[in-house]
């Protein structure tokens, strides 16, 4: 068995509001890492979270579900956690023994009342949160929206990574302002393509990779010297 040390083992709480796409997301971060050989579905019953009998019958997460994958030779523990009201211990209790929040917001509905509550305990316990925003591909999603949305609750500290190109069945596409590239989904998705940024994308590109630039300066000294 491979030994980590504590720099590459990161410990993830994955929150959100029921019917967000955590367990959903968890298969395929499992998927995609190798763990497992196909993926499974909460409609099928077949994913490796929600196995309980009465997940399986009631479709949803009751009991939280640690699971682990290796990804770019880091050791990735993750926590996958109920998103209903009814059982928020489990995502404080997660959030109690774990370095990082992924919170899952299903692009069609935007944040959800939920979504708000485990923020602010997330927040209490000074635990930096990633907002994963899912379901892009959905008829009633709309990623601008959502966004605004979002800063307007959490804060103007809300700060894209990645926009789509499309919402809806046309989605297959981001802008990666980190990377500063766009990637494409086939069908099955798998490996993306990695392409250069379109001329038509390339300000509004290059004006959130300044402000993500920005964003991590502020939170370290040592960054914000490079930054000036």
């Amino acid at each position: 068995m491979k030994v980590y040390n504590t720099n590459e083992i990161k410990n993830i709480a994955l929150l959100g509001s029921k019917g967000s796409g955590k367990t959903t997301l968890a298969e395929s971060m499992l998927f995609e890492c190798g763990v497992i050989k196909r993926r499974g579905t909460v409609e099928a019953k077949t994913t490796v979270s929600d196995y309980f009998p009465v997940e399986k019958e009631y479709g949803s997460s009751v009991f939280s579900t640690v699971f682990y994958a290796e990804f770019n030779d880091k050791k990735l523990n993750v926590i996958d956690c109920p998103g209903a009201d009814d059982f928020v211990g489990n995502a404080i209790t997660a959030l109690n023994v774990t370095d990082t929040g992924v919170i899952v917001i299903n692009g069609q509905y935007g944040v959800e009342v939920g979504t708000q509550n485990i923020f602010r305990t997330a927040n209490s316990l000074h635990k930096p949160i990633i907002f994963a925003l899912n379901q892009l591909d959905g008829e009633k999603a709309d990623y601008e929206n959502v966004v605004e949305q979002m800063r307007e609750i959490f804060g103007a500290k809300v700060t894209p990574i990645q926009y789509p190109l499309a919402c809806g069945p046309a989605f297959n596409s981001i802008i990666d302002v980190l990377i500063m590239k766009k990637l494409t989904w086939g069908p099955d998705g798998g490996t993306p393509k990695v392409e250069e940024i379109p001329a038509e994308e390339h300000d509004r590109a290059q004006e959130l990779h300044r402000a993500l630039v920005e964003a991590a300066a502020e939170n370290d000294e040592s960054l914000m010297e490079k930054f000036f």
